[in-house]
């Protein structure tokens, strides 16, 4: 991935991929990312410009992309080179709007993996409970971020470090439909 245009085109398996895991046609495809092309003739993407396309070309809540788009950036950017392409945008954009729960889920595990190491910690856990306080108009006060993290905790099992792995992390939101929705701002 790069900062070119031509780097911007989605290669075969790209596209299979993204037809697999959101229903899209080919055609549908193409035509969202001539789209975005036209936003970002460069091929790269600002946060700026991700949070115009989150407002423009999608029905997720935007208060809450808002409050977490530095998040969503970096975790769209698959390869750390601190840029967005169109390509990594196209993938993380179109697996967070129209991807399953567990498309979803899997991005907003990547949103709260602060380090990237593969895990989320308490103190990552805690930013995280923040987050969500803030995305539901709480004030992010410390008697409300004990209780959800208790309630999360409760529900995710975490491994002998008392770190929470990405397979725990999505299999416990994905049974629980209200925390799930609390969480995550792609859901």
């Amino acid at each position: 991935m790069g900062t070119q245009f031509s780097s911007a085109t989605l290669d075969d398996a790209t596209v299979a991929m993204i037809k697999c895991k959101t229903r899209m046609t080919s055609t549908e495809i193409t035509g969202w990312l001539n789209e975005l092309k036209s936003r970002c003739p460069n091929g790269k993407m600002t946060k700026k410009d991700m949070l115009k396309c989150y407002k423009d070309l999608s029905s997720c809540d935007m208060d809450k992309v808002e409050h977490v788009v530095n998040a969503i950036y970096k975790a769209f950017d698959v390869d750390n080179n601190g840029k967005v392409d169109i390509k990594e945008f196209a993938v993380g954009f179109l697996l967070t709007t129209k991807g399953s729960v567990e498309e979803k889920l899997d991005y907003t595990f990547q949103l709260y993996d602060i380090d990237k190491d593969g895990f989320i910690d308490q103190s990552e856990i805690d930013i995280m409970a923040k987050y969500v306080l803030r995305m539901l108009g709480g004030n992010g006060s410390e008697s409300e971020s004990v209780e959800l993290l208790k309630h999360f905790i409760s529900s995710c099992h975490c491994n002998e470090q008392g770190l929470i792995t990405k397979e725990s992390f999505v299999r416990a939101l994905s049974k629980n439909e209200l925390l799930c929705q609390l969480l995550s701002p792609f859901t």
